[in-house]
């Protein structure tokens, strides 16, 4: 948790730098998210949420999406911080059961509902200026869990690292919009026993205001 608060820390002390030519623009921010598991450990697909219970055969392939409202903050043409405060679920489908027992029960899968406050903090940078901006960006989101359906005890917080590119077209002096993808992937875990990094593939649609 220090390692956390220090990366968060360090990022807002950045937002400090260059007052000058400097500017806000609010949006809201619409992403559907791919999830998956990495692949750290093979022929494994259960996550142990209660001793030796917990769920297995477990598939991402709900409509998983995150929607919420982004704050930027530019210095200059190019480099700028962004935050925000988004809605994410994050549902997976799994058969709840004795994983280390060798008992055989009938499938019964269920979709687990698991959703999320996500506070982004990440860093921009334009690699053009003018009406069509591409941008690269990299940071962390803070996911704190708001609902967990799924049998047993979880940390109740993970964090994920991402990065990112999306371009965006100025339809006028105050108006954005954009498109883009981001990749990130789980550094911390939800559950004491996990057994993965969730990784997730995102694809996003946005629209900004700025803020003279």
């Amino acid at each position: 948790m220090k390692k956390i608060l220090l990366i968060t820390l360090l990022l807002l002390q950045f937002s400090l730098y260059s007052q000058n030519s400097s500017q806000w623009n609010i949006g809201i921010e619409y992403s559907a998210d791919n999830i998956s598991f990495s692949d750290d450990v093979d022929g494994i697909d259960y996550i142990l949420t209660e001793g030796a219970n917990g769920y297995e055969g477990i598939e991402y392939n709900q409509n998983n999406y995150t929607l919420g409202l982004t704050s930027n903050y530019f210095f200059g043409e190019k480099w700028g911080i962004s935050s925000g405060l988004l809605y994410s679920n994050k549902d997976f489908k799994g058969d709840f059961r004795c994983i280390n027992c060798n008992i055989y029960s009938a499938p019964n899968p269920e979709i687990i509902e698991q959703r999320f406050l996500v506070i982004p903090i990440s860093i921009n940078y334009s690699l053009l200026t003018g009406g069509l901006k591409p941008i690269l960006e990299g940071g962390i989101k803070n996911n704190f869990e708001i609902q967990n359906k799924a049998k047993g005890k979880s940390k109740g917080y993970f964090l994920e690292a991402f990065i990112g590119a999306s371009i965006n077209y100025g339809f006028t002096e105050n108006l954005t919009s954009g498109i883009g993808y981001n990749y990130q992937t789980a550094i911390s875990d939800l559950y004491k026993s996990d057994e993965y990094n969730l990784r997730t593939s995102s694809f996003l649609l946005k629209i900004n205001y700025e803020l003279k």
